[in-house]
């Protein structure tokens, strides 16, 4: 009888993995994400501890598993995100999924982990049974709401919106750090720790962040945008039939007046990600407002949508939900190696972990 091994990736195992991944979308028969890259390892790089172990019968790769491992927000502590399981189909239903999960949890206990989390795409029933049996409990969810960029949008004239310049990161960071206090897994920048996030994550940097003054000329909304494509594109590799309805009907409407651009299955989700965002809260206002000035600056560089992850009770979504919003839906799966889980309420979600 074959047996499965498991061991650490190479970079030979790089093209057949991708075809394995374009075998695995997420999701089920009636709507599931497909991915699209060329370095299979590609947002690994942009973590500071990361591993990925391959699955192998007989010298083929039936599947694989990666994770990092972060400081706390405490810094005194440190968990474990698993980014992805893949199993090819033929592999399927002989427990190498389970073989996979157990040694990255091994590993990530290994780096001082207490705990470890997932992001299960809510129509992935299959995952979700697959961490359920092994211990994982569903313990909240994220909102992935996408703005369709296809109309230009007026902007308020009482505010200035710009690109961030070096003598303004201190305040801006101290926006960010503001608004996102108490949420779960943010660990507050610096200056130089912030600049340092921009640099590091590809096409993402300065010259593509923005902040808005208001009165008194002080920073009252920031956020940057991210081309996450270079990484990976996105598709439906299965639509769901209210997109497919959606497209018929917004067809029809076309030839009257300019609609959302709804995509087919199989084609790329051209999209841009609304990263590291924060706002004066009593002024949410503001927040509009560069959210109007980035979904011009997407029309302009060709791109259908704006997209961001937020914890569902985040006051940005509110703020979202002002513009017409397709939102997309997420679990969030935990597993405690010592004492209880945290509260994942409210939540912070690092955008890079949301690159397939």
């Amino acid at each position: 009888m074959p047996v499965i091994s498991i061991r650490s990736f190479d970079d030979r195992d790089n093209q057949n993995m991708l075809e394995i991944e374009r075998l695995c979308p997420q999701g089920d028969e009636n709507c599931a994400l497909g991915v699209d890259k060329k370095d299979i390892i590609a947002r690994y790089k942009m973590y500071d501890n990361w591993d990925v172990f391959v699955a192998e019968e007989e010298g083929k790769i039936a599947g694989w598993i990666g994770l990092t491992v972060k400081p706390a927000s405490n810094r005194n502590g440190k968990y474990a995100y698993i980014t992805e399981v893949m199993v090819h189909p033929v592999f399927r239903r002989s427990g190498v999924a389970t073989k996979l999960v157990k040694e990255a949890e091994e590993k990530a206990l290994e780096m001082g982990s207490s705990y470890t989390y997932s992001y299960i795409y809510e129509s992935n029933n299959a995952s979700k049974s697959l961490f359920g049996k092994l211990g994982y409990s569903r313990v909240g969810e994220i909102k992935t709401p996408a703005i369709p960029t296809y109309k230009k949008l007026d902007i308020p004239p009482e505010y200035s919106i710009k690109l961030i310049d070096k003598t303004e990161i201190v305040d801006a960071v101290g926006l960010i750090n503001k608004y996102n206090s108490g949420f779960m897994h943010f660990l507050p920048f610096e200056a130089q720790t912030f600049e340092a996030r921009l640099k590091s994550v590809p096409w993402y940097g300065s010259e593509n962040f923005w902040v808005v003054r208001g009165e008194n000329n002080k920073i009252v909304a920031c956020a940057g945008l991210w081309d996450s494509s270079k990484l990976a594109d996105i598709y439906y590799a299965r639509e769901p039939t209210a997109m497919k309805i959606m497209r018929s009907i917004f067809g029809v409407l076309n030839h009257i007046t300019k609609v959302p651009k709804v995509t087919s299955e199989g084609e790329n989700l051209e999209l841009l990600y609304i990263a590291d965002y924060a706002f004066d809260k009593r002024q949410p206002e503001a927040m509009l407002a560069l959210l109007k000035h980035l979904s011009n600056l997407s029309i302009d560089m060709d791109q259908d949508y704006l997209m961001t992850a937020v914890d569902p009770e985040d006051g940005f979504l509110a703020v979202m939900k002002k513009l017409k919003l397709q939102i997309e839906t997420w679990s969030i799966f935990a597993k405690s190696f010592e004492g209880d889980l945290p509260a994942f309420n409210p939540f912070y979600v690092d955008i890079k972990d949301m690159i397939p």
